[in-house]
């Protein structure tokens, strides 16, 4: 390693060695900690000793990813005969399927075997997002249950990401999801908000999607690809729920449960918790004794 002029950081990493080091993040596997992390670190060391960086680290953060073992739960080999090809994984169900599953499977760092038999979940999830604008579009805005479940989603998206938390954002997606299929009528709005989100995990059916609803309604969607769109912001007073759910007990047993308005009376609650048939069932030949109500979460009856 030979520089014209040691003190001439331009001559030894270039003009823009600043804007290079350090990497914000580091994802790699365990097995790749001696041939990449302990030479890019040495070199780094030595770089900072001349003086050139000026960080005495190349990472700021370093995430191990967990590995992909076979389906038999052992280390992939072809010795074995374990190997899964991707290739003909997206052969048959498509890139974002792919994508998808690896994410869906469990946290980054977990050690998970593949198990070929649960893509069908994400496979099922990416068409039911397809048949989103399959059926009734609108302009108007999202109103409800799904603007809530919309902003959750962005609040919840954009949290996992920055954590690396796949998994529990399409989790949280899948929910959003299914709060659209209770529509007749879908905000096409909500939806471009849904399918930006969406992008970074499927970006091919995101794009598609997209696409679709714009030539529908252009007047409405920005030209160009999902992809160049603002990422979105949640706003904190539509998280708000506006009902909540009661679990009914039967002498500290769950047997049923309800969903009222949020400012809705003790003596209601009660009323309609005494009226559910699977009270009924479960305290015939009883005698009711008390009624508990835990404000917001459930009502316990107890009888004997």
């Amino acid at each position: 390693m030979r520089f014209a002029d040691p003190t001439n950081k331009q001559q030894l990493i270039g003009a823009e060695a600043a804007t290079w080091l350090p990497v914000d993040l580091y994802v790699g596997g365990q097995e790749h900690a001696v041939l990449h992390l302990l030479y890019a670190r040495f070199w780094h060391k030595v770089l900072f000793d001349l003086g050139v960086v000026d960080h005495p680290e190349p990472f700021k953060k370093l995430v191990h990813q967990g590995m992909i073992l076979g389906a038999d739960g052992e280390k992939m080999s072809k010795s074995r005969g374990n190997v899964i090809n991707p290739d003909d994984v997206v052969k048959e169900h498509g890139a974002d399927a792919l994508r998808l599953y690896e994410m869906f499977m469990g946290p980054l760092e977990a050690v998970k075997p593949w198990q070929t038999n649960q893509l069908s979940g994400v496979v099922r999830f990416r068409d039911r997002v397809f048949s989103l604008v399959c059926g009734a579009l609108s302009s108007s805005p999202a109103e409800g249950n799904t603007q809530r479940e919309m902003h959750k989603t962005i609040k919840k998206v954009t949290s996992d990401v920055e954590s690396l938390s796949f998994n529990t954002a399409i989790a949280q997606m899948m929910v959003l999801t299914n709060a659209f299929t209770q529509t007749e009528v879908r905000p096409v709005t909500a939806l471009v908000t849904f399918l930006k989100v969406l992008s970074p995990f499927a970006p091919h059916l995101a794009e598609e999607l997209y696409a679709i609803i714009r030539s529908q309604f252009p007047q409405h969607v920005p030209a160009g690809f999902v992809a160049d769109v603002v990422w979105p912001t949640y706003d904190p007073a539509a998280l708000i729920d506006d009902e909540i759910e009661i679990v009914i007990q039967v002498n500290g047993k769950r047997r049923d449960s309800f969903t009222v308005p949020l400012n809705t009376s003790k003596e209601e609650i009660e009323k309609q918790a005494l009226a559910s048939p699977r009270v009924a069932e479960f305290t015939v030949g009883l005698t009711i004794r008390k009624v508990i109500y835990v404000p917001g979460k459930l009502v316990n009856i107890v009888a004997n």
